[in-house]
């Protein structure tokens, strides 16, 4: 009896040792945690779940993915900030992102951004002045929307220039039956999209707002130039009078109520128009915004990675950011965004999802972007220089108060100096 229960402590002693084993080897095993913003197409945080689970299996990694609607994740960000518990990655707009590296809360993503193919057009979405701290995770480039069909139908070719938009939309123009060959808003009440189209007009006939070393440089004969194409596009009645008052939702309006030609918006419209209308999406075309003198410039954003330095992981952090880009895993991913999220890094369009016209028009745009604020640097003062909508009002001023366009151009030039303190 006493054999049998010496056996039996001494197996629960071996017991007892290997479950504590298991618990302290199970204690010590490395946290990540990811912090995800939800999309509204749910294979996104499905994909991207699933390949956290994956890297964390392999890792041995105790991994915790959370989805956080865009609209709540700054506020929970910025509190676990205060509280000394952020996560180690986020995915957030890179609007946001520079906002957190303006803190000095970023880790550095410099092996990232050595070991990834990541695109010049990527870059510049995520440039800030002291290193790099974000990582391009896809592009959100907005596209030209043209009634494919009203251009046709007057035997024209599509433009791919801003001289060509101007002749051909006087021609395609309508105004006696509500149809206007363009839908441009150009309200300073809005969010950024009519000042970003203003920029991506002026940089692209060749003037430059503010150079890479924040002087304020848009005092120039091409900048005057570039004042002078805008504002006759409403002082010739080729966008609807109410136009020139527009916010941000303006076009979309309008765009889907048939009564303009062309537009230039995200892939926000594109998705409304596939579940609403999808007969007035079989008319439209997707293009790259057209292009001037200087180029084509297109003032794009992008979701973007973040790791905290304050994170527990870094290492894990920057490894997994890394294995996001493995080819057929991000390749995949992009053709279940439906065109609406372009690639951030080479070698993943040659496929027939991307030579489709219905997705190649967003491609091509994508092959264009800059950040809003180029080419200057990623300020503070800056960007509410931006926010200040300082060249829609000048646009306002030339077109409801018949202001000479260069006394207009002088009084944005000082605008702009007053915003800078310069």
């Amino acid at each position: 009896m006493k054999r049998i229960i010496s056996i039996i402590l001494g197996l629960a002693i071996v017991t007892s040792i290997f479950a504590n084993g298991a618990q302290e080897q199970n204690t010590n095993k490395k946290k990540l945690v990811f912090w995800d913003k939800s999309e509204y197409v749910q294979d996104y945080n499905v994909l991207s779940k699933q390949h956290f689970d994956e890297f964390c299996a392999e890792n041995n990694i105790d991994g915790e993915y959370v989805i956080i609607p865009p609209n709540d994740l700054k506020q929970k960000l910025l509190a676990s900030i205060e509280g000394g518990n952020p996560p180690d990655i986020i995915v957030t707009d890179d609007f946001s992102a520079k906002q957190y590296a303006g803190m000095e809360q970023l880790l550095s993503v410099d092996s990232v951004m050595n070991a990834v193919p990541f695109t010049t057009a990527a870059k510049n979405i995520v440039q800030v002045t002291n290193g790099n701290f974000i990582v391009p995770m896809c592009i959100l480039a907005p596209a030209m929307y043209i009634r494919a069909d009203k251009w046709e139908e007057k035997g024209l070719d599509l433009p791919t220039t801003w001289d060509e938009l101007y002749e051909t939309a006087k021609v395609v123009n309508d105004p006696e039956n509500d149809f206007y060959a363009l839908g441009y808003p150009m309200g300073a009440s809005g969010g950024g999209d009519a000042e970003a189209m203003c920029r991506s007009i002026i940089l692209s006939f060749g003037g430059v707002p503010i150079d890479e070393n924040g002087v304020v440089t848009i005092n120039s004969a091409e900048t005057l130039s570039a004042l002078k194409f805008i504002a006759k596009l409403y002082t010739e009645n080729l966008c609807p009078p109410s136009a020139i008052t527009w916010d941000d939702m303006g076009n979309n309006t309008a765009y889907g109520a048939g009564s303009v030609g062309v537009i230039q918006n995200s892939g926000s419209v594109f998705s409304q128009l596939q579940k609403e209308n999808p007969e007035l999406l079989a008319k439209t075309r997707i293009l790259s915004y057209p292009s001037g003198v200087a180029g084509a410039f297109i003032p794009t954003g992008g979701n973007v990675f973040c790791a905290f330095k304050n994170g527990e992981s870094n290492d894990l952090a920057i490894e997994y950011i890394k294995s996001f880009f493995e080819k057929d895993f991000y390749e995949n991913l992009l053709t279940k965004m439906l065109g609406m999220w372009q690639p951030t890094i080479t070698g993943v369009t040659d496929n027939d999802f991307w030579k489709d016209p219905i997705n190649s028009g967003w491609l091509e745009s994508s092959k264009h972007g800059v950040n809003n604020l180029y080419p200057a640097p990623s300020t503070d003062l800056i960007a509410n220089a931006f926010s200040e909508q300082l060249c829609v009002k000048a646009i306002q001023q030339i077109v409801l108060n018949n202001v000479d366009p260069q006394i207009a151009l002088d009084n944005l030039e000082q605008s702009f100096k007053d915003t800078l303190g310069q």
